[in-house]
């Protein structure tokens, strides 16, 4: 009898250890597809942050491009506005008649007739300032 029970003590203890292996067997398992699904997860996040890393770097090379075109039509402007003072000083100081012309206040009337409408952007200045549409001389048709 002591033998039964002896015996039936030891299949319950293995019974017992396995169901113990079992369960941790069980566990571990689920362990390892909860880090393979967070790993995917990672993986998809990384695949997402690469998406918006390219865009923000595109945008980037975009913005500095056009800082880039934008400096030089700014020093094209600075160029063609500093070569119009030069000539404008050279030509006061060479003529004392236009020198006085220069000096004097142009008429109301006329005043008005210069005036342009506003300028949106450097592009639009750029064009105002080189190719200028000047005042009809008095007893000509405009072409318009």
């Amino acid at each position: 009898m002591n033998r039964l029970i002896a015996a039936v003590v030891i299949l319950a203890l293995v019974v017992t250890v396995t169901w113990a292996l079992w369960q941790r067997l069980n566990a571990a398992e689920a362990r390892a597809e909860l880090a393979e699904q967070q790993l995917a997860e990672s993986h998809q996040r990384e695949a997402q942050h690469q998406v918006v890393i390219d865009a923000l770097w595109a945008n980037t090379q975009r913005l500095n491009s056009q800082r880039r075109d934008l400096a030089r039509q700014q020093a094209a402007l600075e160029r063609t506005a500093s070569h119009r003072l030069t000539t404008i000083e050279e030509l006061q100081r060479d003529n004392a008649t236009l020198r006085a012309w220069a000096n004097t206040r142009l008429p109301d009337a006329v005043s008005r007739l210069r005036r342009r409408p506003a300028v949106t952007g450097a592009e639009a200045y750029h064009q105002s300032v080189r190719d200028p549409q000047p005042l009809q001389p008095t007893g000509q048709p405009a072409d318009d």
